[in-house]
C-alpha cells in the first residue's frame, strides 16, 4: 500500500506545445510516452445496504482498475484524433488478456478536508502470468464495467511523476461496422483538451516528513507552471 499525493488540471489543445516546452525546461530531461490500457471492474454481486432515517451509511463498492501497456503497434503521434485503435475486453479474440502483464490498483475514497493535493491511499499487485485472466477475476467476484485508453507524455522532477495525456473511448457507433479484432478508438473529450496530472507516492501513512516534503514539490510544480502557463490545478 502507498499514499499518493496528487493535482490534477486540465489543459486546451492549443497550449500544449508550450506546456510540453515548460515541463522540459522545469525537469531537465526528454519526456518518455506513454501508452496505457484500463479496464475498470465492478462486483459482481455489490453490496447495498438498508437506508435508515436518521442513521449516515457510507458504504464504497471498491471497483478495480486494471491496467496494462497500450499496444498502439505503430508510432502514435499525441497530437493524432482519427485512425487510433486499440484492443478490447469486448471483442471475442481475447488472447492479449492473458499475453499482457496486469497491474491491479484498488484506490480508497480521497481523504476530505482542505487539503493543498489529493490525498488517497492505493493498492496494488501485479500479474506477470495466467491462464485465464478473466476467469480469475470472476472468481474475485469482479466483472468488467468499462475501458479506456490514455496516450501522452511523462516527465520525473525529483520524485514527483508528471502526465500529460488524452483519453480514449471506444466509438460505439463503428464497433459493429468493423470486423478487425481491434476496435476504433474516439477522444473522450471531444476539444482535444489534455489532462495533466502530478503524484508522488509515500510510502507510509504515517511519513509525516515525506508526505510534507511531496505536498512542497507537488505545490512548487504548480507554482512553476502557472507562471507560465494558465493550468487549472486542483
Amino acid at each position: 500500500m502507498v499514499q499518493q499525493l496528487s493535482l490534477l488540471g486540465q489543459i486546451s489543445e492549443s497550449k500544449i506545445r508550450r506546456l510540453i516546452l515548460t515541463l522540459s525546461t522545469l525537469t531537465g530531461n526528454i519526456h518518455s510516452e506513454m501508452n496505457q490500457h484500463t479496464v475498470i471492474l465492478k462486483p459482481r454481486y455489490p453490496f447495498t445496504p438498508e437506508i435508515v432515517p436518521g442513521k449516515v451509511t457510507q458504504i464504497e463498492s471498491y471497483r478495480i482498475r486494471m491496467n496494462r501497456i497500450w499496444e498502439s503497434r505503430y508510432p502514435l503521434d499525441i497530437s493524432a484524433r482519427d485512425d487510433i485503435k486499440g484492443d478490447s475486453i469486448t471483442k471475442q479474440k481475447k488472447e492479449f488478456l492473458n499475453d499482457s502483464i496486469w497491474t491491479l490498483q484498488l484506490s480508497d475514497i480521497p481523504a476530505g478536508g482542505n487539503q493543498p493535493v489529493l490525498i488517497q491511499n492505493l493498492y496494488e499487485t501485479t500479474i506477470y502470468e495466467t491462464d485465464d485472466i478473466i476467469g480469475y477475476l470472476d472468481e474475485l467476484g469482479y466483472m468488467h464495467e468499462t475501458e479506456f485508453w490514455s496516450h501522452g507524455r511523462r516527465f520525473f522532477y525529483g520524485d514527483v511523476i508528471i502526465e500529460v495525456l488524452r483519453l480514449f473511448i471506444i466509438d460505439s457507433q463503428s464497433i459493429e461496422e468493423v470486423e478487425d479484432e481491434r476496435v476504433k478508438l474516439k477522444l473522450l473529450d471531444d476539444s482535444g483538451s489534455y489532462l495533466v496530472k502530478a503524484y508522488v507516492n509515500v510510502g507510509t501513512i504515517n511519513d509525516v516528513e515525506n508526505v510534507t516534503y511531496g505536498i512542497k514539490q507537488l505545490e512548487k510544480i504548480k507554482t512553476n507552471t502557472r507562471r507560465s502557463h494558465r493550468v487549472a490545478c486542483s
